[in-house]
């Protein structure tokens, strides 16, 4: 069977690629382990798929566009930000380049893929790079045991994602989203065997969102990993997973919302829930956020019982933007705290808005917009916007979960804020003079939390260019 390959959708995740090879290639010939040389043709192809992206020109192209643009910069970031690693003598800079950006196109490729084989592909792109990476520091023990954890759980998860595929071509013929959809309007469908097909096909995605039931991987990996590539799973990986999700439902699978909608209602409801049981119990700030991020992946598939409406594909996608940017100012303040004082548990954290601000502040702002308390108003629009569709689809009871869950989740990231800015204990801490590759880890930090004041202070910013 002959699928035509729409090159516009597809260059992108190309030119990302491309930059993988190249960040490689510099790596291996260059007289010296660089940080930097890998790091520069990387970010030309990140910044070249961006330009690219806009050919995007089909029936949910400004969706898809707005996808990629959230991954694309939030690779970016974590690419600059990774910088804090240059330290490392067992991380190889090359062989970091390379499957960060193998990731980053897989999951580009995830959001523009319009029929199922591009669809497993991209997932599996993205998902061996991702697991290489978790393991990828050398002599690490516990990120090997991570690294093995994610990939038996993503066997697994792709195995029956792979037979509800196979189902689903059994029944329609096609492997293509127009195709499956107009197959799926015609009467004489089995319906159980659908039923079954979609569940089975929607595993897959829901393991790489970090849904529940299928979490387990999400707190090992993120402690195993270094901060940033934890930061690089809770965000661009994320975005890949609901981008994904939302667009196979919406243009495959409209004819089967009776069956997929309540499976994601419920999923939603037991992931924002059981993530933010998890969160209250941690003591260390990376395992603090890697349930929070379970909790979020419920709030960003919350909205998928409306997704056949304008607002139930928009609000997921402008959640996504502000929840990912704020992810990412969090981890990569933590990032240098680790490298500066050897420590993320929240004991140690204690006064850092006073003792460094320049990281300490920055963390407040995240986790407040993380919280939607204020004054980091678009937090507080963002969560209006993904529970307003909600209620108007008329799923109240999903509602007031996600009401109950939002007040679960200020328990503990005001918590946080509070031991941030309490009075130290001792003597004050005096950050050192950083070298060169901390101050690029500072940087992002300070424009991450400078976007974030900005969209805070003028909203419409936000809601106004993103679908």
């Amino acid at each position: 069977m002959n699928i035509p390959v729409d090159w516009n959708l597809v260059a992108p995740a190309v030119v990302v690629m491309a930059g993988a090879l190249v960040a490689l290639l510099v790596d291996a010939f260059y007289p010296r382990r660089t940080w930097n040389g890998p790091e520069l043709p990387a970010g030309v192809a990140l910044i070249g798929a961006g330009v690219l992206a806009h050919t995007y020109r089909d029936d949910t192209g400004r969706y898809t566009f707005a996808l990629t643009a959230i991954i694309l910069v939030g690779t970016l970031f974590v690419l600059v930000a990774s910088n804090i690693m240059n330290f490392e003598t067992a991380m190889p800079p090359g062989e970091f380049h390379f499957l960060l950006m193998s990731a980053a196109a897989g999951a580009v490729l995830m959001v523009t893929a319009r029929d199922l084989v591009t669809l497993v592909v991209s997932l599996e792109l993205l998902s061996l790079p991702s697991i290489a990476l978790v393991g990828l520091r050398q002599g690490d023990r516990v990120a090997i045991r991570s690294a093995w954890t994610f990939f038996l759980a993503s066997v697994v998860s792709t195995a029956i994602t792979l037979m509800g595929i196979s189902l689903l071509y059994g029944v329609t013929g096609s492997l293509d989203y127009d195709a499956i959809r107009g197959a799926l309007a015609q009467p004489d469908v089995p319906e159980g065997v659908v039923a079954v097909a979609v569940v089975l096909t929607l595993v897959g995605l829901l393991f790489k969102l970090g849904a529940v039931p299928f979490h387990a991987w999400v707190p090992d990996a993120y402690g195993g990993a270094s901060v940033m590539v934890a930061g690089f799973l809770s965000t661009v990986s994320k975005a890949a997973a609901v981008g994904s999700l939302l667009i196979l439902v919406n243009v495959a699978l409209p004819v089967a919302y009776e069956t997929w909608q309540p499976v994601l209602a419920v999923v939603a409801a037991a992931t924002m829930t059981i993530g933010n049981l998890g969160a209250l119990r941690q003591s260390d700030a990376v395992g603090l956020l890697a349930w929070s991020s379970i909790a979020q992946a419920g709030f960003l598939v919350a909205p998928s019982v409306a997704v056949l409406t304008l607002e139930g594909l928009s609000a997921p996608v402008q959640y996504l933007a502000v929840y990912a940017l704020a992810n990412l100012v969090a981890f990569a303040a933590l990032s240098v705290v680790l490298r500066l004082r050897g420590s993320t548990r929240l004991d140690e954290l204690k006064g850092l808005a006073r003792t460094d601000p320049w990281m300490g502040i920055p963390l407040v702002v995240a986790t407040l917009v993380l919280a939607g308390f204020p004054p980091a108003v678009i937090g507080v629009v963002t969560k209006y916007v993904v529970i307003r569709p909600v209620v108007e689809s008329e799923h109240v009871w999903l509602a007031v979960v996600m009401g109950i869950n939002v007040m679960l989740g200020l328990a503990y990231y005001l918590r946080l804020v509070v031991r941030l800015c309490d009075r130290p204990d001792g003597e004050p801490y005096v950050s050192p003079s950083p070298p060169v590759s901390v101050r690029f880890a500072k940087s992002t930090v300070l424009l991450g939390t400078a976007a974030l004041l900005v969209l805070s202070a003028w909203p419409d910013l936000l809601l106004r260019h993103l679908p």
